[in-house]
């Protein structure tokens, strides 16, 4: 199974994010290990992308199955870059918040992905080489009504910030994405009014893509003297009043 070439694992890859960061990837030269949860939505993302890739079963809450996948990059030839994008959004107002929710936000979202990380920096220090990219949140600055997510979300920015002074004198970078609102499964749900206040308050005018993000994803793992960095990919929304309509051009 040993590939020449980088390998690169991306949790959750078989999301409408991951998906594109996948076959991003693939397309930038990476060999790619599709980890997610739905087997069959592996298998088809898996086939679908654009150059070598392998699908493999993760829940990334689960030390066993963090584990193998990492045993299936070694056998690829062992991980370049870790994209971790699995994630869970469950949320409440903090009366309504159920604490068995709270830690399941914070396995997924926050202690899983780090994890992951420890296991995956062994074989980058090892070869002096490695990137990992967060996928944190706009919702690391504050969202009304989702203290957990936000929790988890902002303990992955520090953590990232840590770790890039840990692990850089070894080669590997490590920086996180704070996406707005993009158009996926988890945001097809919301009220048609919140889903008008928000886009409202995008100033470039239009929800966010799952390329996007991925175009993000590999300007970090590409840029070697970039590391501990958060970097919002919002459309400009982190820097506008987040219920402010749109400014419209005069005539």
């Amino acid at each position: 199974m040993t590939t020449d070439g980088p390998v690169a694992l991306v949790t959750g890859g078989a999301g409408g994010i991951g998906r594109a960061i996948a076959s991003r990837m693939a397309a930038d030269g990476r060999t790619v290990v599709v980890a997610d949860l739905d087997a069959d939505a592996v298998r088809e993302t898996a086939a679908a992308v654009p150059g070598p890739a392998h699908g493999v079963i993760l829940d990334v809450a689960d030390a066993d199955s963090r584990r193998a996948v990492i045993a299936t990059c070694d056998d690829l030839g062992g991980i370049d870059t870790l994209v971790n994008c699995a994630g869970v959004l469950r949320d409440a107002r903090l009366a309504k918040l159920d604490p068995a929710a709270f830690r399941r936000l914070q396995d997924v979202n926050l202690l899983g992905p780090l994890a992951l990380t420890r296991l995956a920096a062994v074989g980058m220090t090892r070869r002096g080489r490695g990137a990992v990219v967060n996928l944190a949140s706009r919702a690391w600055l504050g969202t009304f009504g989702s203290t957990a997510y936000s929790t988890a979300k902002g303990g992955l920015v520090g953590a990232t910030r840590s770790l890039a002074l840990e692990l850089g004198p070894h080669g590997i970078t490590v920086n996180a994405l704070a996406p707005g609102f993009v158009d996926t499964a988890m945001t097809d749900g919301l009220p048609p009014e919140i889903r008008r206040r928000t886009l409202g308050a995008i100033p470039v005018g239009r929800a966010g893509r799952p390329e996007d993000v991925a175009d993000a994803v590999v300007f970090l793992t590409g840029a070697t003297y970039v590391t501990g960095q958060v970097l919002p990919v919002c459309g400009g929304r982190s820097v506008a009043d987040p219920y402010a309509a749109r400014p419209r051009p005069r005539s």
